[in-house]
């Protein structure tokens, strides 16, 4: 498609977005922030035809490389420890993606922006692929590990074990609460701008270490759609900021915010990696160490 007509596909669909004259508008979910009218443009402008074809690689690439470690015997080398915490770790890691998506929804209808809506919608779907594929690598595992028992208790993790909950609670800061505290302070400013490299990059990179580069390679594919969600959250942001009133609540959230994912996130990850790694030398640093530097 040439480039011309992609802009004037993207500016048709800024017409989906409308408000009817005949009526008010009753928003579905509450909001304690401000916003004008004056636009704010999203600065990636994807569409369908682009975006679908890009998706479909990177998937391709991670299923082909699920067909490649089953067929270099990649669970010979990987090490047992490890693949214990993954299936505590892979039993709750896709139900925050599914809350992400749900997410999008209460932006859509808070924040009053036709161009950013088609972020959000592409972000939704984003979302549900990383919870989707999730699943499949622990499909994958449960399938193809020795030991397979444990893979197959996401659902009863995530409400009935004391570890699964706390992933269903950081899960429900999505979408409880203040549409814009949720989806987008909580989620797309702090959970995705800072912590997802905790998640997503420092935490695949200690699993390859120990034998499982499965991890690596779709957490990798999950992490490079983040920079779309973090313009989204940014674009919605910089709205706030317009209006001086929302700064005390920026102030209250970012603080809530960051102190709730602080308190999961770093928690989670630094038991995998302190627990889960063959490496037992004794001046390795720790992770709280390394989080302090």
């Amino acid at each position: 498609m040439a480039r011309t007509s992609i802009t004037k596909a993207y500016q048709k669909i800024q017409e989906l977005s409308w408000e009817p004259t005949f009526a008010t508008p009753v928003k579905k979910y509450p909001t304690d922030y401000k916003f004008n009218k004056a636009p704010q443009k999203e600065p990636l402008k994807q569409v369908m035809q682009s975006y679908f074809p890009m998706q479909e690689e990177k998937d391709d690439r991670s299923m082909g490389a699920m067909d490649g470690a089953l067929r270099g015997n990649m669970f010979r080398s990987t090490q047992p420890r490890w693949m214990e915490w993954m299936k505590l770790f892979l039993g709750i890691s896709p139900f925050p993606e599914i809350a992400a998506a749900r997410a999008m929804p209460l932006l859509t209808s808070a924040v009053p922006n036709p161009e950013l809506h088609n972020g959000l919608a592409l972000q939704m779907i984003d979302e549900v692929r990383h919870s989707t594929i999730q699943m499949h690598l622990k499909r994958y595992y449960m399938k193809n590990y020795i030991d397979p028992a444990g893979f197959d208790t996401t659902e009863k993790s995530f409400d009935r074990c004391y570890a699964g909950t706390i992933g269903r609670q950081f899960a429900e800061g999505f979408i409880t609460g203040d549409a814009v505290t949720a989806g987008n302070i909580y989620l797309q400013i702090v959970a995705e701008t800072a912590f997802t490299n905790t998640l997503f990059v420092a935490m695949p990179s200690e699993a390859a270490a120990n034998g499982d580069y499965l991890l690596p390679t779709v957490f990798l594919s999950v992490q490079s759609d983040e920079s779309r969600h973090i313009s989204n959250g940014y674009a919605t942001l910089l709205m706030a900021l317009a209006d001086p009133e929302n700064q005390l609540l920026l102030e209250r959230d970012l603080q809530y915010a960051f102190w709730n994912n602080h308190c999961l996130v770093d928690a989670a990850i630094g038991t995998f990696i302190e627990y889960g790694t063959k490496d037992r030398r004794k001046n390795r640093e720790s992770y709280a160490e390394m989080w302090r530097r």
